[in-house]
């Protein structure tokens, strides 16, 4: 799930929108078929008060193209999924939280360099600020 939520923030970057419905499509089928997969029963219960949530956003990411259409669910996603990965403890890598003061949005990142995915504009990109870093989880 990580990895293709680190997907679609890049493609964002790189105002990518029709990778990004790609990979939120990848990730709803994830989370439609086998959501808990290495989970254990309490994890399980976690995901679950979450789930409709976390499909709901990428199914609206699937409904088009149009990145600008497709940040605020991307943000809602965001949202959630820091949540599950810091309440299950399931990240394998450091994830930088990162926060936009221009857009008032978060967004997670594998590295601590800041690569702004809802700025459309290249000279904007590096706007913002590392919240939060969350040690990996053996």
């Amino acid at each position: 799930m990580i990895s293709l939520y680190f997907d679609m923030k890049n493609a964002l970057v790189n105002n990518d929108g029709t990778t990004v419905k790609i990979k939120a499509n990848k990730l709803y089928h994830i989370l439609a078929t086998d959501p808990g997969k290495g989970l254990d029963r309490d994890q399980m219960l976690f995901l679950a008060d979450h789930l409709e949530d976390l499909m709901n956003n990428c199914q609206q990411m699937c409904y088009t193209i149009d990145r600008i259409e497709q940040r605020p669910y991307f943000a809602r996603l965001t949202k959630t999924l820091y949540y599950l990965v810091k309440g299950l403890k399931i990240n394998t890598t450091t994830i930088y939280m990162h926060y936009s003061p221009a857009n008032n949005a978060y967004w997670m990142s594998e590295t601590m360099a800041i690569k702004n995915p809802y700025n459309p504009y290249k000279e904007w990109s590096t706007d913002g600020k590392t919240t939060e870093i969350l040690a990996a989880n053996k």
